[in-house]
């Protein structure tokens, strides 16, 4: 089944998610990371960039998963994520309201790709903490036109094309893709 295009621009309820000096250490542990102020009691602690991890991309894609109108399925890959940052970095007691959000549908051979925005503010504040952006890759779902190369099933897009770093975040996941099925 293929995902539903309908879906795109869609913003489902925002979620809380406070950082805990805790799971900083936990995730710098488990990075390697050696950098003191990951370890810190005092309030120089600040967590590393990638933290966003920790409650973006599974917390961030539940509402996705749970919204039966969309058509997710379970044949699926990480293709690509990157973050933007706001001004501040992330510190213990924070508190964050994450919104997640469709932001494009698109479709590359037999595959499906999944565009999906969090956008995490400070709770106090409103202002931007951090921007989550990830590809994820649904294997076999694609329409029939796509499967043939049919520019027009790009979603939310009516020239069909992309930009450059979708192109990028597009081709780098579909080198996954291959690498994936090609280990299979």
């Amino acid at each position: 089944m293929a995902l539903n295009r309908d879906r795109v621009g869609t913003t489902y309820p925002p979620y809380l998610y406070e950082v805990s000096r805790e799971k900083i250490r936990e995730y710098a542990t488990a990075l390697g990371e050696t950098d003191p102020r990951y370890f810190s009691d005092g309030d120089d602690c600040v967590a590393p960039p990638t933290f966003a991890a920790c409650f973006t991309i599974v917390k961030g894609s539940q509402a996705l998963f749970a919204d039966p109108g969309l058509g997710t399925h379970p044949s699926l890959v990480h293709g690509s994520q990157r973050y933007r940052f706001g001004d501040r970095p992330l510190r213990p007691g924070d508190r964050l309201e994450c919104t997640p959000r469709v932001a494009d549908i698109s479709a590359r051979g037999g595959s499906e790709f999944l565009s999906v925005e969090v956008d995490c503010r400070f709770h106090d504040s409103g202002e931007l903490a951090v921007l989550s952006e990830a590809t994820i890759v649904f294997l076999g779902s694609a329409p029939p036109a796509a499967a043939s190369g049919d520019p027009a099933t790009r979603a939310g897009r009516p020239d069909g094309h992309a930009d450059d770093a979708d192109d990028a975040d597009e081709e780098a996941a579909a080198a996954a893709v291959r690498k994936q099925e090609g280990a299979a």
